[in-house]
């Protein structure tokens, strides 16, 4: 912008010392410096219209495709949450990710309190150990069925796809040169392995026909309306979380 500024003012500047020169100049000379005039308006006047229009193109294009790269990273996370529910650990393979939302079930299960004799107590009363004056509350877990988990979470979502992403502009659809990675891991808490996955999307990949300078830009963002750092994260790998690094207003449908 301070480049573009600068630029303005000398050609401000040129154009002045032209209008006073023009007047020295023989005639048959003025057509010339006048469509050189014309010529140094029309491009000044384009680089401050493109000052102004370029960031805010860019700002729409960035939003459409945070919220498509962020809307499957959440259907990332929301399977691979499921996958440790069922199976203790995350997977950093999304072809056994996809095989596992299409085959796997959740156990529909209902819990309910209950009551059963206190054994160590009855007898330590000298009371019969089952059927004695002393009891104690439980909670019992019935199970009642099972459900598929690909049609409680998942209906119309291809998991095997969710690493990779595609932009439509001006009507064509266009591949862009990265993908989503995902990692696993374990993190150690005191005696305890806990299993943790990450998942990263460079915003370089995602805003890559992009201006150049507006992506540097981007890429040193450190605000709280915006998605600090050079990339888009779910997850971690060195503590337990499975929270974005995106805004409230990113994670919803893309449009």
């Amino acid at each position: 912008m301070t480049a573009l500024i600068t630029s303005i003012v000398l050609g401000i500047l040129v154009l002045v010392g032209l209008a006073f020169l023009i007047n020295k100049l023989p005639k048959k000379f003025h057509i010339i410096v006048i469509v050189f005039l014309l010529a140094l308006i029309g491009y000044f006047g384009y680089e401050l219209y493109d000052s102004i229009a370029a960031p805010v193109k860019f700002e729409k294009v960035k939003e459409e495709r945070y919220k498509k790269v962020i809307a499957q990273l959440i259907k990332l996370r929301e399977a691979e949450n499921a996958h440790k529910t069922i199976t203790g650990k995350y997977t950093d393979d999304i072809n056994k990710l996809a095989k596992f939302v299409d085959t796997a079930k959740f156990a529909l299960v209902q819990r309910r309190d209950s009551s059963v004799a206190d054994r160590e107590k009855n007898k330590r009363f000298g009371l019969n150990a089952d059927n004695g004056g002393y009891y104690k509350e439980i909670v019992v877990t019935d199970t009642l069925g099972y459900k598929s988990v690909k049609d409680s979470l998942f209906q119309n979502v291809n998991i095997a796809t969710l690493l990779d992403y595609s932009f439509t502009t001006e009507g064509k659809q266009i591949e862009t040169p990265g993908k989503i990675s995902l990692e696993t891991g374990t993190y150690f808490d005191d005696d305890n392995a806990i299993s943790v996955f990450e998942a990263r999307a460079k915003k370089s990949d995602i805003l890559f026909d992009q201006p150049k300078r507006l992506v540097e830009q981007e890429l040193r963002t450190k605000a709280v309306e915006g998605v600090t750092g050079e990339e888009i994260v779910v997850g971690s790998l060195t503590e337990v979380t499975t929270s974005g690094n995106w805004p409230r207003q990113y994670a919803t449908s893309p449009k």
